[in-house]
């Protein structure tokens, strides 16, 4: 194995491509060099893709890289908001009757299906565990 070989490569590769390449290793090889953090890895279906680990600092000057994990920073945050606002409206669709439409088509469902089965509509919402509103005829 020529761990110079393959870190002089610039574009990604998979194992198969360095056995063609004329370049001998193994996985494990490859698997131990990306524990490293010289290179990184990258499964697709069954076929694990690597490439050579850039350093944030050669690739960009000095305050180029503070603006990036300042950027990095506000990205998380701005994630971590938005799932607290999908939160906070899931929470209200509910309370709000947002799902008013989808209760009258399940309700319908069920109604259905309890003249199928010739059982009430009430054992039907208690089989699948669904709320019993209290102005349903049963």
């Amino acid at each position: 194995m020529s761990i110079k070989e393959i870190l002089e490569l610039n574009e990604p590769f998979i194992h198969s491509e360095l056995l063609k390449r004329g370049i001998s290793t193994n996985t494990k090889a490859l698997e131990k060099l990306v524990d490293q953090g010289t290179l990184q890895r990258k499964k697709i279906g069954r076929m694990n893709i690597y490439w050579k680990k850039e350093p944030i600092m050669e690739k960009y000057p000095r305050g180029e890289v503070s603006l990036i994990k300042q950027l990095e920073l506000e990205n998380r945050e701005l994630k971590q908001e938005l799932q607290a606002e999908r939160e906070k409206v899931r929470k209200l669709s509910i309370q709000d009757g947002i799902d008013d439409p989808w209760k009258e088509a399940t309700m319908a469902m069920a109604r259905i299906l309890s003249e199928q089965r010739q059982i009430s509509l009430k054992e039907v919402l208690e089989y699948f565990n669904a709320p019993i509103e209290l102005d349903i005829d049963y």
